[in-house]
């Protein structure tokens, strides 16, 4: 099982940088893990795949469910998802705490832009394509169609605010932000390609969150592909909210 795994990521690799157009990708130690409905029902979330950047050393590890390989998984997506968080944080991250914190904005909203993508059936991230919201596609939770796909993120938002423990801790918060920056990259992708996108979320409970002034500046700047300039930008923003929420909430 582990050596299809690790052929399974491999291939992952290779068609990744074909997509990206890069010519080598950073190393990445890999580890596998269970799947806990517990935890998910606890806290509202678990995932398939996660990755972690270990700030002195710059190393990277990926973390995936031991059978995210299996062909009917359709996992591929996740995988770019996964595999764009690692080119992100060797590329900004550069062994700072701060700047690998903040990043964590701009890298959720590039990874939704680019599992979107690969869901969609795009080859490579330059080819011009476009595509309608009632396009349907499999993913791992079963088929879904392109609208219920851009707003997956935002409805676990909304109902990881509408708990009566939120936020339970830090852990909570970062995935809460991590959920609405992949919305805005879904978004971004709707607001690129689609045909017949309508701009139309109620976005009143991550208003009543992240207050108002901050919703319309997300809803504004967090549109197309983002050059340094833009990530810089948006770097101090996260920043900035995640502390000031963190010290409202009293979560350390």
């Amino acid at each position: 099982m582990k050596a299809e795994l690790d052929r399974y990521i491999k291939a992952c690799v290779k068609d990744y940088c074909a997509f990206t157009g890069e010519s080598d990708f950073p190393d990445f130690e890999v580890r596998t893990k269970h799947i806990t409905l517990d935890k998910s029902k606890k806290q509202g979330f678990d995932s398939w795949a996660a990755t972690f950047y270990d700030v002195p050393t710059g190393k990277h590890t990926l973390e995936v469910w031991e059978n995210v390989f299996l062909p009917q998984l359709g996992a591929d997506y996740l995988m770019f998802h996964e595999l764009t968080h690692i080119a992100d944080a060797e590329k900004y991250s550069q062994q700072d705490k701060l700047k690998h914190m903040s990043n964590r904005g701009y890298t959720e909203y590039h990874a939704a832009q680019i599992d979107f993508m690969k869901l969609l059936g795009v080859k490579k991230i330059s080819d011009t394509f476009s595509f309608s919201m009632t396009q349907k596609f499999e993913t791992v939770g079963g088929e879904k169609t392109a609208l219920q796909f851009t707003l997956a993120p935002h409805d676990l938002v909304v109902s990881l605010i509408e708990r009566d423990d939120f936020p339970a801790n830090i852990e909570t918060l970062a995935t809460t932000f991590g959920l609405i920056f992949n919305y805005y990259g879904r978004r971004a992708i709707c607001k690129m390609h689609s045909t017949d996108f309508k701009d139309e979320i109620d976005n009143s409970a991550i208003e009543k969150f992240l207050g108002l002034d901050t919703v319309k500046a997300l809803d504004t700047f967090m549109q197309g592909w983002f050059g340094p300039e833009k990530v810089a930008m948006i770097d101090m923003l996260y920043g900035r909210m995640v502390v000031s929420l963190a010290q409202n909430y009293k979560l350390g």
